[in-house]
């Protein structure tokens, strides 16, 4: 039977038919069955394709292998940006008054280095002083110990124990030797380390110290390869980037300074010892850990008070309680009212962020780079006005409670199907139901 012809402007079959052997062999087929091959699938965009994978791979890999050897150097270089930025505004005081950046920019530095190395000092005296006074006085606490475990637990309790500090109180001598023999052969590892550090320090310092006296001649460097309305972001987010660094800094030291004074007068009023120390030790912690700061800096001074005695360390903590409410809720809220509008939750969790990613350098790197994230997106997002909403108040009527009895009259509560139903009369919309649908 003949095919019969497609008419115009119809759609051919959808399947053609098969041709017969007379007709001539399958397409795709030889003629031959063993001279056969399997149709080429691959394209010719297959093999460019996979090529540019394969680069990709190894550009990855290699990419990665160079980051992980420069590491230290890429956080060199972060650290040494971050304090720029802190330093650049008081730089930039000194140098509208007259100073010339570079005198300027090592008075700053200086200025810094002299508090750091007086607190470093003070607190090495302390802390080997007190380790000193703990190795002598061991045996007698023990001592002490035993006599009070036979008067405080029952007999046969209290005899093993006395019987247990007697045994360590005769055998700390030994252990102490023991521990200095370890601590001496271990002081070589430990040299090695302190002076790789201090190696990064100087580094950082030095990069710091040029990006801040060379500040304008390197922005001006910088913006000379941009058009001007990349310059006029640049430009902005390097000044954003210093008014919320600098203004970090700048409350942080103010608290670190009213903590300090308050608890050196008050360690010297107790009669603590090292008074100087521990109270510039507290309000050092309390300034750089937010929130818990306080609290865990007040374990030292703590700890000192109670080997004096009992009520010497109730007194302590007393204070240290006493000042974190008045820090709180009177000194933090009046310096960065000004300086740094950031909730203690979120510098509390960017501190442990930090510290999970870059350890104690990422800690305090965190709150700072927080800060200017969050002025980023204030500053390029829109603001609407709040409905309001009884989820939204912190007075009475933010509770459910009259939510769950019926007795909630405040403005927020729905209305009723009366005043519906007189809102749809006078011509307006009625609200959303319960539901969603209107």
């Amino acid at each position: 039977m003949d095919e019969q012809p497609t008419p115009s402007g119809a759609h051919p079959p959808p399947f053609r038919r098969r041709a017969t052997d007379a007709e001539g062999p399958r397409r795709g087929l030889a003629a031959d069955p063993l001279t056969w091959r399997p149709r080429n699938w691959v394209s010719g965009r297959t093999l460019p394709i996979a090529i540019g994978v394969g680069l990709g791979l190894l550009l990855a890999q290699g990419a990665t292998a160079v980051l992980g050897r420069i590491q230290g150097l890429l956080v060199i270089v972060v650290v040494s940006l971050f304090l720029s930025f802190a330093m650049e505004p008081a730089v930039q005081w000194m140098a509208r008054r007259g100073v010339r950046r570079g005198l300027g920019t090592w008075v700053v530095f200086f200025v810094a280095l002299l508090l750091f190395g007086g607190f470093l000092a003070a607190m090495t005296n302390l802390v080997v002083d007190q380790a000193r006074n703990l190795v002598a006085a061991g045996p007698t606490l023990l001592g002490d110990l035993a006599d009070r475990s036979t008067e405080l637990l029952p007999a046969d309790l209290g005899e093993g124990v006395a019987e247990w500090l007697d045994e360590q109180q005769q055998a700390l001598p030994q252990r102490v030797a023991g521990s200095a023999a370890v601590v001496g052969r271990g002081a070589v590892g430990f040299g090695q380390t302190v002076l790789g550090g201090l190696f990064q320090a100087a580094t950082a310092l030095l990069v710091t110290f040029y990006l801040v006296a060379d500040g304008p001649k390197l922005r001006q460097r910088l913006a000379s390869r941009l058009e001007p309305r990349d310059q006029v972001r640049v430009l902005g987010l390097w000044e954003l980037a210093i008014a919320k660094t600098g203004g970090y800094v700048y409350s942080r030291v103010l608290t670190a300074v009213a903590s300090a004074v308050f608890h050196v007068a008050a360690f010297t009023v107790i009669g603590v010892d090292y008074a100087l120390a521990l109270g510039i030790w507290v309000g050092l912690i309390s300034s750089l850990i937010p929130a818990i700061g306080t609290y865990l800096a007040g374990a030292l001074p703590l700890v000192v008070a109670l080997a004096e005695s009992g009520g010497q360390a109730v007194w302590v903590l007393a204070a240290i309680v006493v000042y974190q409410q008045v820090e709180n809720y009177l000194v933090v809220p009046r310096i960065t009212a000004s300086t740094l509008q950031l909730h203690p939750a979120i510098a509390f969790l960017s501190v442990l962020a930090g510290g999970a990613l870059a350890g104690a350098t990422g800690a305090l790197l965190a709150i700072p780079a927080v800060a200017i994230v969050t002025a980023l997106l204030n500053a390029s997002g829109e603001e609407y006005d709040v409905l309001h909403h009884h989820l939204l108040e912190s007075g009475p009527n933010g509770s459910f409670a009259g939510l769950l009895d019926g007795t909630d009259t405040a403005p927020h509560s729905r209305p009723d199907a009366a005043e519906r139903s007189a809102d749809a009369d006078a011509g307006d919309e009625p609200g959303p139901e319960p539901n969603g649908r209107n």
